[in-house]
This record gives structure tokens, C-alpha cells and sequence, in this order.
């Protein structure tokens, strides 16, 4: 028989960036934050995937994967002798294929140039197991710039490949059918045209944009999207097939009188919520973990001109605005992306200095561990009732154990760190048990208990000071 369980801590704590682990608080939340790996150059896409490591791209030209318990990056391509690096210009977006496991196929959107023209395509590689290989185009020759060039890949349920691409600096370009810029694509993951696309024959799915960095799916299926406005109206708004999002003509929400005749001749969609002035949105996760009320139910937006986190609360048809929320302001240094792992950890790519790393020009892959994230209890027939408390510990955890019927044996407490090494190790016989941790560093450990070869109980601790 299974079940669930949660661990709930609440404490009130301020950041301190001493640690390689940092307990801090979000809301009422405690949650460790920790340095996955350092010293990046410019990271632009993370996605945690079916093989449990964060792939990520570089904009300089690299593809890595980077196993997040043990700390290790792996560069399994190299493009930095074909992309087009500067500015905002580089290796930008990534996809891995829906059916990753059986088909090993990504998918990376960078820039390069042509007889000196800067022009950006889509391409996908074969995953051998140790390298990318076997570049194919899928889309090329759409017009690029050092700003503006988009670009996120999101695969949808029916297995279609969504592309944002930017203007390219090029305001003209988001109106025109005739150009794949400020547009959404949709396309077969072989590169062909699905035959439901809303304008036959092209790959335009949306159109009238400016430069959308983040794309999304919610809970029921709707697509979103966060796009760049110029000085005022970023946007975050649903995406839906066929529709104009008005730029350059509209900016934000139609309420001026030559932007409200324009959104009713052409069947403009205005955004959900925009900020003015702009804080320059990234990517964006929708984040389910009732563990984690500031979070639970909320999309999650990397924010690179404030530097923050902003949590946005839509109702239950997930079209009408609730409420914001900032976190982490000026805590990690600029946002860029942002992926979740399967234990509702958050993963976030720095894009500058952050309390972890004060080099301007050295960049960061962070994690955040919430500690209270929902974690199973294996039950054995005749196990006893196990109480672990505090969650949040300074020096010592107290064990209880409420036998329904006497199991005979020992117990043995094991407590091991993020990178899976046992940390401490302890058998018991008693059914009240106290353990002293006050060797042990600070940080999120996870705990064990055993009886009879067989797992009792697992559960989440933090030790701090």
C-alpha cells in the first residue's frame, strides 16, 4: 500500500550567501537554494529531461547536459565555429523530442551568418548517447539581427513543434505573411507543414508579435507566451492558432482610439497582463505543488531587467487575470530560464552576478528545493507509525514510532546529501530515538528508515543554523 505524505516547515529566514547551500524563505515557504554549476557563458534554454540531467544551451554555440545531483556539466556539442554570437545573436532555443526516450532527436534554434547577413534556423540533431550528430535543417533563411531574433521551442500534445521567432529590429516584418519574423511557427517535427494550420501552406500559427521569450503549456492545455515590448507593455498572453497579436500597431492592451480601430479589424488578441514600464520577461513554467502555496497554481516568470521570479495567478478557465506576485528580487542576478525537476525543485539560469556568484561576466545554474514537496511513505505489513520531527533542525531529530503490532528487528536512519552520499548512518531498537546532526553542514538532506531490508519511511530535512 502507498500513500502520500508532506513535510511542512514554516520559519522566517533571510538569504545568506555564504553557504554553497542557503536556506532562504519564499513567502512562508522554506526552500535550500544551491549552485548546480558555474562559470557558463551566457545560458539561454534549460529543460530537464527524460534522462534526468538539465540540457542546456549556451549562446556562444554549446549544448550540455549537466547531471544535477552530482554537479557535472558535459559539453555534447559544439556550433561556436557556426553560430552567430552577439548581442542578444547565438544559440538560443531547445526541444527534445515528446518520445525522447525512443526518439532521440533535439531541437536548437541559433543564428549564423551568410555572405555577412545574419540569418537564424531550425535544426534538429540525433542524441547518440554520448553526442549531438547529424544536423538537419528544418526551417532557414529567416531573417536575423543582434536583437530580436525570439526564440523558444515548445512541443504540443499532438506532437507539433511551436517556434517564436522575433522582428528581427524589423517592425514591418511582424505584419507581413510573406515573413516568418515576429510570428509563432507550428511545424511537424520533421520539418514539414501540418495540414491544420491556420494559413495553408505556412508555417505561421500566430502573428503580430515583437520578440516572444517565453512559451508555456497551462494545466488544461492552453499555450502562453511572454513577449518584449519596446519601453512599455510587456505581455504575457494565451496564444491561440490564427490570431494577430497586433504589433507594431498595438502595444499592450487596445485602449487608444487608433489602436482600438485597428484591433477590431483584424481580430487583434490583447494580452492578459502587461507591465509598463517593462521588466523584460524570459521564460516561463506553469508550477503545480500545493506544498508550495506562493507557487501552487501559478506561471513562473524569469524576469531579466528586475531580476526576479513574478508568480501570475489566472482563474479556473486560465484566461482572466488574478493577481502577481515578485520573488527573489535581486537575490540571483538577471533570470534567463527556468525548467522544474521531478521533485518540484526549480532550476533557474543566471544571466550575470547572484549572491552565489559575484562575477559580472560568469553565469550560474541554480536550484531551489522546496522541502516540503509531496514524498511517499512505503508501507510494510505490520510497519509502525513513524513521526520525524523537526523537519527544519538545528541539532537533533526526534523519532516516534506508534506500533500498531511489534515488528521485531532494528532500524536503521540513513541520511544522505544531493549528490546521493551517505552522510550518516544509525540502528536503533527503541521506539523513541533521538539523532544529534550537529557534525553535519548545513543544507537539505534527504532521511530513511529501514526495518527488516524493507524502506518504512523517506522523508526531506533541512539542518541550518
Amino acid at each position: 500500500m502507498k500513500t502520500r505524505f508532506m513535510l511542512c516547515t514554516l520559519l522566517w529566514l533571510t538569504f545568506s550567501s555564504v553557504h554553497p547551500q542557503s536556506v532562504l524563505t519564499i513567502g512562508s515557504t522554506t526552500v535550500v537554494a544551491d549552485t548546480v554549476v558555474t562559470n557558463i557563458d551566457v545560458p539561454w534554454e534549460i529543460l530537464y529531461g527524460p534522462d534526468k540531467h538539465i540540457w542546456m544551451t549556451e549562446r556562444k554555440g554549446i549544448v550540455s547536459r549537466i547531471d544535477p545531483l552530482l554537479k557535472t556539466k558535459t559539453p555534447v556539442l559544439n556550433l561556436t565555429a557556426s553560430v552567430y554570437y552577439y548581442a542578444e545573436a547565438g544559440l538560443l532555443g531547445m526541444a527534445l523530442h515528446p518520445d525522447f526516450a525512443t526518439v532521440q532527436e533535439v531541437f536548437l534554434v541559433y543564428t549564423y551568418l551568410s555572405n555577412s547577413v545574419q540569418l537564424e534556423k531550425l535544426v534538429k540533431y540525433t542524441w547518440n548517447g554520448t553526442a549531438l550528430i547529424n544536423e538537419q535543417i528544418l526551417i532557414d533563411s529567416i531573417t536575423a539581427n543582434s536583437f530580436h531574433d525570439g526564440s523558444r521551442l515548445l512541443f504540443l500534445p499532438d506532437k507539433t513543434l511551436l517556434m517564436t521567432t522575433g522582428e528581427a529590429g524589423n517592425t514591418s516584418l511582424s505584419q507581413n505573411m510573406s515573413s516568418l519574423n515576429g510570428k509563432v511557427l507550428r511545424l511537424n517535427p520533421d520539418g514539414s507543414i501540418p495540414a491544420d494550420n491556420p494559413f495553408p501552406g505556412s508555417y505561421i500559427y500566430t502573428l503580430g508579435h515583437r520578440n516572444p521569450q517565453g512559451l508555456t503549456l497551462g494545466p488544461d492545455g492552453k499555450i502562453y507566451i511572454s513577449e518584449h515590448g519596446p519601453s512599455n507593455d510587456d505581455e504575457f498572453q494565451e496564444l491561440e492558432m490564427g490570431r494577430n497579436y497586433g504589433w507594431p500597431n498595438v502595444e499592450g492592451f487596445c485602449n487608444l482610439p487608433a489602436e482600438i480601430t485597428y484591433c477590431t479589424a483584424n481580430n487583434i488578441k490583447e494580452p492578459i497582463v502587461n507591465w509598463s514600464p517593462t521588466i523584460a520577461p524570459s521564460d516561463l513554467v506553469y508550477y503545480a505543488n500545493s506544498s508550495f502555496p506562493e507557487f501552487n497554481g501559478c506561471f513562473l516568470m524569469s524576469v531579466l531587467k528586475n531580476k526576479k521570479v513574478v508568480a501570475i495567478k489566472l482563474d479556473g478557465t486560465g484566461t482572466t487575470y488574478i493577481s502577481q506576485a515578485s520573488y527573489l528580487n535581486n537575490m540571483f542576478g538577471r533570470l534567463r530560464d527556468i525548467c522544474v525537476g521531478p521533485d518540484q525543485e526549480i532550476y533557474l539560469a543566471t544571466n550575470g552576478a547572484n549572491s552565489f556568484n559575484t562575477d559580472p561576466n560568469t553565469h550560474s545554474l541554480l536550484v531551489l528545493r522546496p522541502p516540503v514537496s509531496p514524498v511517499e511513505i512505503i508501507k510494510i505489513k505490520n510497519d509502525p507509525e513513524i513521526r520525524i520531527y523537526p523537519t527544519l533542525v538545528k541539532e537533533t531529530i526526534n523519532i516516534n514510532l506508534r506500533q500498531k503490532e511489534k515488528t521485531t528487528g532494528s532500524y536503521v536512519l540513513t541520511l544522505t546529501d544531493l549528490s546521493g552520499r551517505i552522510c550518516r548512518e544509525e540502528v536503533f531498537v527503541s521506539t523513541a530515538y533521538s539523532c544529534n546532526l550537529s557534525t553535519l553542514e548545513n543544507g537539505l538532506y534527504f532521511l530513511t528508515i529501514a526495518c527488516e531490508n524493507k524502506i518504512i519511511k523517506q522523508g526531506k530535512i533541512i539542518i541550518t543554523e
